[in-house]
């Protein structure tokens, strides 16, 4: 007979692992394995595709940011400062249709308030496939090429400029490239790591399941941010394996962002990751495989974490939100990632002023917006996964 469950956790993964077995028996008749049973569960899930959709955008866009962006993100326009945002029209001042887009020009008509108006007398067609600023494709291909532009003195500034002139939709895209790619970076390295320390302390159990529980308890009683912020400020003065120091470059600066994200979010993968060793290990086919002589890696590795993987998608789905709300907050402390490089953390920090809030909204605007809708579109995702994944769905 087998023993009550002890803990809140352990009888979650006892009835987890249940629910895996039920799953792959109503899935049996019908010729499907559970994990097109899944997939099957979560196309009818239309938040969930559209979180999908909406992702897939995402990270397509910023994949191909130095294409689609007009301009170099870096670059500054000194005649075009805090400059509105200039929408592509169809239809002119006297309601007359042309078939390619065109913007009006602008020009300053206050320059202690930097209000701009249109001038209808200048009219710039809006161009496809443009030759502009050099840059390297996916950091190998050098080329010229950008997606749409606009003839000089024109300007085609769709979300506007800041305060030195730099295009806000440039500066949003390649932002994404930071904001997006710390969130998959840094939950792969929490989640092999939750994974490797919390299998361990469930599989052996005994000091070696204290010792890391410990651990694990001693990170979850420290207040995050604090955390994060300390080992920031150490890795500020000191370096590491070449890593650190006060003359820290791009990279050294997301690889410690990353890191330290990581440190912090591994606890809470590995205590869970725990209790599910400590169901599955009892499991009949795993006393088999000790029988046989199999060696433990070959046991945690092949038969006790693949069982774990349907916990690691949902929690990894769902945790990509908080490593790029972390950066966005790290960011805007100004202790995450710093000019020259371009983040949205970095791009609220510059938009916190209540001048620029009122005068210049189009600068919070822009990477507010896509923080909610990135954040929205994983959490969909994530309800969708897990609905699909859990078994007891078949039964509703």
């Amino acid at each position: 007979m087998t023993d009550a469950p002890r803990t809140p956790s352990e009888k979650l993964t006892q009835e987890l692992a249940a629910a895996v077995t039920a799953d792959a028996a109503a899935a049996a008749p019908m010729g499907l394995s559970p994990s097109a049973l899944a997939w099957r569960r979560l196309r009818k899930n239309r938040a969930a595709m559209f979180g999908a959709l909406v992702l897939l955008a995402l990270y397509l866009v910023t994949a191909l940011g130095s294409f689609i962006a007009p301009v170099s993100p870096a670059a500054g326009d000194y005649d075009h400062p805090n400059h509105p945002p200039t929408l592509p029209r169809f239809v002119d001042e006297k309601g007359k249709f042309h078939a390619r887009p065109f913007v009006y020009g602008m020009r300053m008509n206050d320059p202690v308030r930097q209000n701009y108006q249109y001038d209808v007398n200048q009219k710039y067609p809006l161009r496809f496939l443009v030759r502009g600023e050099p840059y390297k494709l996916w950091w190998i291909i050098p080329t010229d090429l950008h997606l749409f532009g606009v003839e000089k003195p024109g300007i085609v500034a769709l979300f506007g400029t800041d305060s030195v002139g730099k295009d806000v939709f440039s500066r949003v895209i390649e932002g994404g490239k930071i904001s997006l790619s710390i969130g998959l970076v840094g939950i792969s390295i929490s989640l092999l790591a939750g994974m490797f320390m919390g299998s361990l302390a469930g599989y052996f159990g005994g000091w070696t399941d204290r010792l890391i529980m410990r651990l694990v308890e001693f990170l979850l009683s420290i207040p995050t941010l604090y955390l994060i912020i300390a080992l920031r400020a150490y890795f500020q003065t000191q370096t590491v394996l070449g890593i650190g120091g006060r003359n820290m470059s791009s990279t050294q600066m997301y690889l410690i962002i990353v890191v330290i994200l990581a440190f912090v979010g591994w606890a809470g993968q590995a205590r869970v990751v725990r209790g599910m060793v400590l169901a599955i290990k009892e499991f009949d086919f795993i006393t088999a495989e000790r029988a046989l002589g199999a060696s433990t890696f070959r046991i945690i590795t092949r038969h006790i974490l693949p069982n774990t993987l349907s916990y690691v998608v949902i929690s990894a789905t769902i945790a990509v939100p908080g490593y790029i709300l972390g950066e966005v907050a790290l960011s805007y402390l100004g202790v995450g990632i710093q000019e020259p490089q371009v983040s949205w953390g970095i791009m609220l920090e510059d938009a916190q002023s209540l001048s620029t809030i009122t005068n210049q909204p189009w600068l919070l605007f822009a990477p507010a917006a896509l923080i909610f809708i990135t954040v929205f579109a994983f959490n969909f995702l994530g309800d969708g996964l897990r609905d699909a994944i859990d078994p007891h769905q078949q039964r509703k």
